[in-house]
């Protein structure tokens, strides 16, 4: 900043000030010197007339002719006198008068020098009386006195303006020799000045230029790994693709390790970056060893991508490569921070796959480590056709799920909930349903994981919620209504007035509602889900535990809320036939939800053998396909109320 200022404003303002004054000084230092030859000029000129204007020669003349008596001094006076009053004419001189100017006292002693002077001539006349003599010489003397004093005083005046003249002109030269040196000592500056901002501006050039080089590595490599990202890596797939050679193949592995890294709410983000930045080294390493063309890169999410060239004679091929990479996880990646036992998910394609666009065999990659984390395969995974048409199946009921939700395409369907010992209905669940006017109906194993990730999840919850408590008043009024609560609708913050506003809506009495939670939500945010419900429960809103008994099943969560119903996974229904385990574990339940003053309802029951079993061991309500599946308001309508009656199926 100090040197912009300096080399923008200060010198050249200060440089342009000295040529300035370097200007004025030259035209003063130019006439201060004509002033001083011109001085000097008068000065010599005075002096000239104090040699013409005397009578020192006349009087030389005459007291010599006094003595001497001779003819030629008389006739020499003559001349010296008549020379003297013919200068007398031309007196004071130009130079007396710029010297002196206009003086009334030399006026006056001229006009009396001129006057006594012609008293002169009567007595050059007559030499030869000694009175003639005496006489000339008294009014000579006389007139040699005032000469004398107006010379003298021209002369004073005149050497006093010729030493200011000279002290002027001396003055301007060492003022010029000053601001000379000053211009020159300011030049000097400018310079270094100069030179230090091109160093300057020659660092700050280097260091953007290492800025920019930073930036740009930045930009293609990845800040934890030090590989390049994939925007790079896809242009170095581009290039090797259209350089390859017949008899060869280029592979592409993608190695994913975004759903088998330690959770973040369990150890922390920089943990998950030691292992990525470990698991990049144990890759580098594979890779080097690897014969071939080969380029690992850091993929778009939590894993890395290889690239690898082979031919018929030298390289391995992408399989074996995969199966090596793969084994290299079988032993725990060891970190500053500990080990971590990791198995990855590996896809991989190859450009036998593709015709012509490079940039598809990373897809096809893409897809096939995709289907390898869909479907929770640990092992390596090659791409298939189907894999696409599985993918753009996807994308279409993904475009299509936003506008079936607004145009009420997706519609509830509902599953009764019967007494165990009375045979009689006493509720119904809610389910989603979707049907696509040409790809029919979509699972909701299909599409609800597909609104989750989308975040249509929300609006899907709410619009089956408030159809189910609209359509479900069609039923007796005894029945109650259950519906699934996902983790974004119970997150949000309005979540226990929209309740409150879609029962005032729909007219639905909060007491036939009963909202279904599973336990990987209450894993969310388990202490504010908590409050949520108890708010909910405020409202006369039954809160039923779904699925308990799969995943992360904990009695904690059994004991640490008031459940006004505990729902069995469906397992249990299947493997309480033959398995006494899961039957003492069923009876361990019953015990704790009948200490609690909740009611167990099992799922999943389409079998006799089932339902008396359960019964058996104390079950008293469940659903299953043994009752019946989820179906429109309608048919259950037709099938169990037809007579408007609550129907049984004592028969069973």
């Amino acid at each position: 900043m100090i040197f912009d200022k300096l080399l923008r404003i200060g010198f050249p303002a200060l440089c342009a000030s000295l040529t300035l004054l370097l200007g004025v000084n030259a035209y003063s230092l130019y006439s201060a010197q004509a002033d001083y030859v011109h001085k000097d000029q008068l000065e010599r000129s005075v002096l000239n007339d104090t040699l013409r204007f005397n009578t020192t020669a006349l009087e030389k003349l005459i007291a010599r002719y006094s003595a001497l008596k001779s003819p030629e001094d008389a006739a020499e006076a003559g001349k010296t006198y008549e020379a003297l009053l013919n200068a007398f004419e031309t007196w004071p001189s130009d130079a007396y008068s710029e010297i002196v100017g206009p003086s009334d006292y030399i006026q006056d002693k001229l006009v009396h020098i001129v006057r006594t002077s012609n008293r002169v001539k009567p007595f050059l006349d007559t030499l030869n009386d000694q009175t003639s003599v005496s006489n000339a010489l008294i009014i000579l003397q006389g007139i040699g006195s005032s000469l004398q004093q107006i010379n003298q005083m021209v002369t004073q005046e005149a050497a006093k303006q010729m030493s200011a003249a000279r002290k002027s002109f001396h003055f301007h030269q060492i003022v010029q020799d000053v601001l000379v040196v000053v211009f020159l000592l300011v030049s000097l500056g400018w310079i270094w000045f100069s030179n230090k901002r091109s160093q300057v501006l020659q660092g700050q050039a280097e260091a953007t230029r290492e800025q920019t080089r930073l930036l740009e590595h930045r930009l293609d490599h990845d800040s934890v790994t030090g590989l390049v990202n994939s925007r790079v890596f896809a242009e170095i797939v581009r290039s090797a693709h259209d350089t390859l050679a017949p008899d060869q193949t280029l592979s592409i592995l993608n190695i994913d390790l975004e759903s088998r890294l330690p959770a973040i709410n369990k150890f922390s983000l920089v943990t998950e970056e030691a292992i990525l930045a470990s698991t990049a080294d144990l890759l580098r390493h594979a890779v080097d060893r690897m014969e071939g063309v080969n380029c690992l890169a850091r993929s778009g999410g939590k894993g890395f991508l290889l690239m690898t060239v082979s031919d018929e004679e030298v390289g391995l091929t992408a399989s074996v490569v995969a199966n090596r990479i793969h084994d290299i996880f079988l032993r725990p990646v060891p970190t500053a921070l500990g080990s971590f036992l990791i198995s990855p998910a590996i896809g991989y394609a190859d450009s036998t796959t593709v015709d012509r666009d490079a940039t598809d065999i990373i897809r096809n990659a893409d897809l096939a480590v995709g289907n390898a984390v869909s479907y929770s395969r640990r092992r390596v995974v090659t791409y298939q056709p189907a894999m696409r048409a599985e993918m753009e199946r996807r994308t279409i009921v993904e475009n299509a799920l936003a506008r079936a939700i607004e145009a009420n395409e997706c519609l509830p369907h509902f599953q009764p909930q019967f007494n165990l010992m009375t045979g009689r209905i006493f509720g119904v669940e809610a389910l989603a349903r979707w049907y696509h006017s040409e790809l029919g109906w979509i699972s909701p194993s299909e599409f609800i994981p597909i609104a989750e990730r989308n975040g249509d999840i929300v609006s899907l919850g709410w619009k089956i919620l408030e159809t189910s408590c609209s359509e479900v008043q069609l039923l007796p009024s005894d029945l109650s209504l259950s519906v699934n609560l996902s983790v974004a609708q119970i997150l949000s913050d309005d979540v226990v007035a929209m309740l409150d506003e879609c029962l005032g809506r729909t007219g639905l009495p909060a007491s036939r509602l009963k909202l279904e939670v599973t336990e990987t939500t209450l894993m969310s945010d388990l202490r504010r889900i908590q409050t949520t419900l108890v708010e909910l429960r405020s409202l006369g809103i039954g809160i039923s535990l779904d699925d308990f008994g799969v995943g992360y099943s904990a009695l904690s969560y059994l004991t640490d809320f008031d459940w006004d119903e505990i729902k069995i996974d469906r397992s249990f229904a299947t493997k309480a036939v033959k398995d006494k385990k899961i039957r003492d574990i069923l009876k361990m339940v019953l015990g704790i939800a009948e200490t609690m003053g909740s009611q167990v309802l099992i799922e999943g029951i389409e079998t006799v053998e089932q339902r008396d079993v359960l019964v058996d061991i104390g079950c008293t309500i469940g659903q299953g396909y043994l009752f019946g599946g989820p179906m429109a308001i309608d048919d259950i309508t037709t099938l169990f109320f037809s007579d408007h009656s609550k129907s049984t199926l004592a028969g069973l």
